[in-house]
């Protein structure tokens, strides 16, 4: 009777812990082949942000098994009943294994037909990272860190297959940033920290809201209104109004639900960039001012505002913002009402 695996997942995208995890499974249960079933979008998680057809190749180029594209081509939400239903009409006589980590395994009974599941396979579950099992260590890293490290510009040599590393870079796969905005971002990342550091407001948290700030930048007006809609922040008139500020809000979405930030901090510090808002907290204020003045800014008062940023923060964001009002009075564009709100703010206590 031949013995099949069955490992599915988002996949987004399949590191070499994937890998590894997979070959611990062929060799542990001698099995006769093992099935890569990358979902289009798994019940318990938000639909994946990257192409089908990218997940599916990354996949191909990081594992030394099959890949099935079947549920990328079923409509809807990938369910794992139906999968192993599908494949019991492929192979009647074959003795199916299924392999689910330790928190699948947790959640399992909130899977569709869990029972009928097991009437069709057999669990195989991984251990959690650092408890080891049988020779068997998982590796320390989870896909949603690896967006990030993948996005932040950080090497991801050590966790992802060359095949695939090289289509990434190829295809510029969880990489919005532009070189360009990418060295922006850093100088803005240094410039954050040291007011942070002056002001008193936490450093690190300020470098990495730096560093993060511009992560929707480059994306169509369009994917950034679906990214805060699906974040339950949707625009409202005020943006459609000032389509150019709504990267920012769509930065806190995309890094909330694609990258696995949580730290309200970071994720109110990008948000808020832009506009600003009445009630601004120090560390939202330090990396508004910071992107104004990080050292690749060149405008003509940037050393003014520098000065000011050094003497007294409020002053230097009160200076921005009158920039900002009159560049858009002599375009004809309304501001933001957040910014106008914060604004009124900081004359009363400057």
């Amino acid at each position: 009777m031949m013995r099949i695996g069955i490992f599915g997942g988002s996949f987004n995208p399949p590191h070499l812990g994937h890998r590894a995890a997979a070959l611990f499974f062929q060799q542990s249960l001698a099995l006769d082949e093992v099935l890569i079933v990358p979902a289009k979008q798994a019940p318990l998680k938000a639909a994946p942000g990257t192409p089908d057809e990218d997940r599916f190749e990354l996949c191909r180029r990081t594992f030394p098994f099959p890949v099935s594209d079947m549920e990328l081509r079923r409509p809807g939400v990938s369910y794992t009943a139906d999968t192993l239903r599908e494949l019991r009409g492929q192979y009647p006589q074959a003795r199916f294994f299924l392999l689910i980590g330790e928190d699948q395994r947790e959640n399992f009974h909130r899977w569709k037909d869990w029972e009928e599941i097991l009437s069709l396979a057999e669990l195989f579950v991984l251990p959690r990272a650092g408890e080891g099992r049988d020779g068997f260590a998982p590796m320390d890293i989870s896909s949603t860190r690896l967006r990030l490290k993948l996005l932040l510009g950080e090497d991801c040599a050590a966790y992802l297959s060359p095949e695939a590393l090289a289509y990434i870079d190829e295809k510029r796969l969880y990489q919005p940033l532009t070189p360009e905005r990418l060295h922006h971002s850093r100088c803005a990342a240094e410039a954050g920290q040291a007011l942070a550091l002056r002001y008193g407001a936490d450093s690190e948290k300020a470098r990495l809201a730096g560093l993060l700030h511009d992560c929707a930048k480059s994306m169509p007006f369009e994917a950034q209104e679906a990214l805060c809609a699906r974040y339950g922040k949707p625009f409202g008139p005020a943006e459609y109004a000032s389509p150019q500020v709504c990267h920012a809000f769509a930065g806190e979405a995309f890094l909330a639900l694609e990258c696995g930030v949580a730290d309200p901090e970071i994720l109110s510090a990008v948000r808020w960039h832009t506009t600003g808002h009445a009630g601004m907290t120090l560390p939202e204020e330090c990396v508004f001012v910071a992107d104004l003045v990080s050292a690749d800014r060149d405008y003509p008062d940037v050393e003014h505002v520098r000065a000011l940023a050094a003497e007294n923060l409020h002053a230097a964001s009160v200076y921005i913002l009158e920039y900002v009002f009159a560049k858009k009075k002599a375009q004809g564009k309304p501001v933001h009402p957040d910014s106008i709100a914060w604004y009124h703010a900081l004359k009363g206590v400057i």
